[in-house]
Formats: C-alpha cells, sequence, structure tokens
C-alpha cells in the first residue's frame, strides 16, 4: 500500500487512525503509558528473579504489602483502560476538529451524531458534546451559554482520574499504616522481657527484626506503588487535559459562531 493510500485509507475503508504519512499523534499517549508499563515490568520481573518480592510477602505479617501489590496490578489495569479510551477519543476529536476548521457552517444534530455542511463527523465525546450545544442553541435567539455543558464535559473526563488519584494516595497511607502496625510489633516484646538471659534475648530480637521487616516493606511497597500509579495518572491528565483544550476551542472558535450566526 503506497503512502498515499495509507493517509486516505482507500477509497471504500471507513476512517482510519493514519491521516497523513507522518501522523506522529495517534496513539502517543498509550505509547507512553507502554514505555513507562514496560519498564516497570522489567523492575518487577528483576525484583521477583531475585526473590525480593517472595521475601517481602513471607516477611510481612500484616499482609498489606500484598494489598498494596494487588490494588496496584487492579489500578493499573484500570488505568491501561482509560489511557486507551482517551487516546482513541483524541484521535477522534483532532478528526472533528480539522473537518470543522475546513467548514464551519451549516451545523446540524442528527440521531447518530453531528455534520457539517453535510458531512457527518466522526463519532465521539468532543462530537456529542457539539451535538448536545447544537441542541440548546434552538431557540436562544443567538446567545449560546455553554458553561454548564463543559462543566459536565469536565466532569466526565475527570471522573476516571478522581479514582486513580484516590487509590494512589491511598496506597501511600496503607504504607503508612503498615508501617505503624511494623513498630507496634517490633516494640511489644520489650513489655515481654523479664530477664536478661541470651534465650529470652534472641527471641525478643527476633521478634523486633519480625516486626521492622513489616514497617519497612510496607512502607517501600506504598512508596514505589503510589508514585508509578501517581505517574501513570499523570500520563492519563495530560490526554483529558488536551482532550478538554481541543473540545474548548473547536466549540469557542467556530462552532458557537457558527451557530449564532445561522
Amino acid at each position: 500500500m503506497s503512502t498515499t493510500e495509507l493517509a486516505s485509507g482507500g477509497e471504500s475503508a471507513g476512517p482510519k487512525l493514519i491521516v497523513s504519512p507522518f501522523e506522529i499523534r495517534d496513539y502517543v499517549l498509550l505509547l507512553k503509558w507502554l514505555v513507562l508499563a514496560g519498564v516497570a515490568a522489567v523492575a518487577f520481573v528483576a525484583v521477583w528473579q531475585f526473590g525480593l518480592l517472595a521475601e517481602m510477602l513471607r516477611s510481612d505479617r500484616s499482609y498489606i504489602s500484598l494489598a498494596i501489590t494487588l490494588l496496584f496490578f487492579g489500578t493499573s489495569i484500570h488505568c491501561a483502560v482509560g489511557v486507551v479510551a482517551v487516546s482513541k477519543e483524541l484521535n477522534a476529536a483532532r478528526r472533528v476538529q480539522r473537518a470543522i476548521r475546513a467548514n464551519p457552517t451549516h451545523f446540524q444534530a442528527t440521531e447518530s451524531g453531528v455534520t457539517v455542511a453535510g458531512t457527518p463527523l466522526m463519532g465521539g465525546i468532543v462530537t456529542e458534546h457539539i451535538r448536545n450545544l447544537i441542541l440548546k442553541s434552538r431557540g436562544h435567539d443567538g446567545h449560546i451559554d455553554q458553561n454548564i455543558l463543559m462543566a459536565a464535559f469536565s466532569g466526565l473526563l475527570r471522573g476516571r482520574l478522581q479514582v486513580g488519584w484516590f487509590i494512589a494516595d491511598s496506597m501511600f497511607k496503607l504504607g503508612l499504616l503498615g508501617t505503624l502496625i511494623g513498630f507496634i510489633l517490633m516494640l511489644s516484646p520489650i513489655n515481654a522481657i523479664k530477664t536478661f538471659d541470651p534465650l529470652t534475648m534472641k527471641a525478643a530480637m527476633s521478634t523486633m527484626s519480625s516486626g521492622m521487616a513489616v514497617a519497612l516493606y510496607t512502607t517501600l511497597a506504598g512508596l514505589v506503588g503510589g508514585m508509578i500509579l501517581k505517574l501513570q495518572y499523570y500520563f492519563l491528565e495530560i490526554g483529558t487535559t488536551e482532550l478538554h483544550s481541543i473540545a474548548t476551542q473547536t466549540t469557542e472558535v467556530y462552532v458557537i459562531p457558527a451557530l449564532r450566526e445561522e
């Protein structure tokens, strides 16, 4: 297939991911997340091979480290689903923006979406927002205020982010909780010491070292897991911010002025 055919997607094909020979922004958000996930996966395999992960799970009597590990993998999958969804919406939003820039006239809301000068726009959350704006503009005599719609649009985009930030912060707090539990386990044998013979001291030191291991491993798991999760959701936030910016610019600069004129 030639570069021109690849750019156009063929005569009979539907919307394609590649719209120009050098379109480098398609799924760039997903690619960034995959790089981070790949580095984290390599680090996890290395920790597993060296036996550090098994040692952490064996030494942590509170099982907080296990809970943090499972929570990390589950939330990473949640973030991956969000990254894929936002990447698709960004690709659709860029195409919608280019189509509207080319001919920002005769906006019509249909049952399935929006048409611009008779040409249907690619489906997506931005197209749905434009459709709602067109429906709202009917009967408003030139005055169109999209503040409420933009607030709802922003809330829809940030719903997944709020879940991620909450879980990431919870992982830090779980690590702190494990630290406190570890110190309690470490200091509890002191009250039981009645004599200072070698056997009693050896048993006390063994219990204290076990409590210290709980404190250190849970703190480490909470810090590492929380930081990696925050970085993942930071990439997702960049994508949602760009999507919101595209929707705002397209509607304020092209859609609303055209609806006022019509």
